[in-house]
């Protein structure tokens, strides 16, 4: 059994048929180690994280995965800035780029989803003004938010 339940798989099939772009996600992850190494964190929630994205990936065909160890990958890691585990960074063919750090479960799901969807091209309701403004920016912008339940 998977993390996504069987009616929540079908809402998501439905909203991946409004994706008119491919979403390239790269999962940033460590492999558990069945030796403890002084200086290194195991990752409690890496695991999970990479069994959600296989899941999503395969509901969502324009969803494209790729998983690299952030110890064997390091020098590509670095390259984008990746110094956490899990971190998921997702980029659209209309550009941009979105970095998601930690496990997108949860209260922090429906966020994750969205950006995935906004950046596959899917309708997700933004007001005429506020596509205005942003469609007005000349500039790249460095855009952080924080997602929590508290």
């Amino acid at each position: 059994m998977g993390l996504i339940r069987e009616n929540d798989r079908k809402t998501l099939r439905e909203m991946a048929e409004g994706m008119s772009k491919d979403v390239s996600l790269t999962l940033y992850t460590q492999r558990t180690s069945p030796l403890i190494v002084p200086g290194v964190v195991p990752c409690e929630t890496c695991e999970a994280a990479e069994g959600l994205m296989s899941e999503l990936s395969e509901l969502m065909p324009r969803l494209n995965l790729t998983v690299l160890d952030l110890v064997a990958n390091r020098a590509e890691a670095e390259s984008v800035g990746v110094d956490r585990v899990p971190t998921l960074l997702f980029d659209g063919e209309g550009g941009g780029r979105v970095r998601f750090v930690g496990f997108p479960g949860g209260y922090e799901f429906p966020a994750f989803l969205k950006s995935v969807l906004e950046m596959g091209g899917a309708e997700q309701g933004l007001a005429p003004e506020a596509r205005a403004q942003l469609s007005a920016l000349t500039e790249p912008v460095d855009l952080k938010v924080f997602v929590t339940p508290t």
